[in-house]
C-alpha cells in the first residue's frame, strides 16, 4: 500500500509525469494537473482500487510470464531440432556482443527466438479465451449461407485456444513449428486469426513485458544448459488441471556441458 501511494504522493507533489502504471492511475483519478486535455473518468478510484489495480498487473505479469517460460522451455526439450536452432543463435549474438551484458537491442533482433516464443503462445496463449461487449448492432453472413445478428450490448465469447488450434488457420495445429512466424510465412497468416494477447485497444497491457523477461529466461537458461527429459517428463506435454492458465506439468532436465 506504502510503495505505490507514497509514490503517487511524491509524483503529485514533484510534478513527475512517467509512461508507466502508476502515472496511467493517476491520471484516472485527475491526480495530474498538467494534462489538461486528459479527462477522469466518471468513477471515484479508492486507494484500495488504486493499489489492486498494481497488485494485478503485477501478479498477472509474473504468472503469465512464469508460465511462458515453462511452456516454451518444455517444447524446446521436445523438439530437439529447434532447440539446436535457437543455441545456435544465441551463440552467435554472444560472439557480436563480445562478454558484454544482453542488451534490449540484441534481444529483440534474435529473429529465430522470437519465432520460438510466438509459436508457443500459438500453441499455448496465456488465455484461452477473452470476450468483448458489442457496440452496435451489426449482422454477419456466414459462410453456411445463415445470418449472425449482434445487438448492442452483447457479450461475445472468442475461444482463443479453438482459433489458435483450427487447421483452417494452421495447418497441422498440434505441431510445434516456429517457421509459421518466419518472414515467408508470418503475412500468411489470417488477420484476428492469431491473438495470444488479444487485439485492438484493448489487449493485454503487458504483453511487451511478458515477451521480453521470457525471452531473457530463454536466453540465459539456453545458453548455460540443454534441456533434456527427466524421468517424471510428460511427453507430449500434458498441462496441470490444478491450474487456472495453461501451464504444463514441468519436469525437464538442464544439462552443463562439459567445459
Amino acid at each position: 500500500m506504502r510503495l505505490v501511494l507514497d509514490a503517487m504522493k511524491y509524483r503529485q507533489e514533484h510534478n513527475i509525469i512517467r509512461p508507466d502504471m502508476i502515472s496511467m492511475l493517476m491520471e484516472s483519478r485527475g491526480m495530474i494537473k498538467s494534462l489538461d486535455h486528459f479527462k477522469p473518468t466518471n468513477r471515484e478510484w479508492t486507494d484500495y482500487d488504486m493499489v489492486g489495480q498494481c497488485f494485478v498487473f503485477f501478479v498477472a505479469g509474473f504468472e503469465a510470464s512464469a508460465a511462458l517460460t515453462c511452456l516454451t522451455s518444455h517444447e524446446l526439450m521436445e523438439n530437439p531440432d529447434v532447440q539446436e536452432k535457437l543455441y545456435e543463435e544465441i551463440q552467435e549474438v554472444e560472439q557480436q556482443l563480445e562478454g558484454k551484458q544482453l542488451s534490449y537491442e540484441a534481444l529483440m533482433g534474435m529473429r529465430y527466438m522470437d519465432m520460438v516464443v510466438q509459436e508457443c503462445l500459438r500453441k499455448w496463449p496465456g488465455a484461452i479465451a477473452t470476450d468483448r461487449v458489442c457496440s452496435k448492432d451489426i449482422t454477419y453472413d456466414l459462410d453456411d449461407g445463415t445470418k449472425l445478428e449482434l445487438k448492442k450490448g452483447d457479450c461475445i465469447g472468442i475461444p482463443i485456444v479453438g482459433i489458435h488450434r483450427d487447421p483452417k488457420y494452421f495447418e497441422n495445429p498440434d505441431k510445434f513449428d516456429p517457421e509459421r512466424f518466419s518472414e515467408d510465412n508470418k503475412d500468411k497468416i489470417q488477420p484476428c486469426t492469431y491473438l495470444p494477447f488479444g487485439v485492438g485497444p484493448r489487449n493485454c497491457i503487458g504483453s511487451r513485458f511478458a515477451m521480453l523477461e521470457t525471452k531473457v529466461l530463454i536466453y540465459y537458461l539456453l545458453r548455460e544448459f540443454k534441456f533434456e527429459p527427466a524421468k517424471k517428463s510428460c511427453i507430449p506435454m500434458q498441462l496441470n488441471p490444478a491450474r487456472v492458465q495453461l501451464a504444463p506439468k514441468f519436469w525437464m532436465k538442464f544439462i552443463s556441458p562439459t567445459k
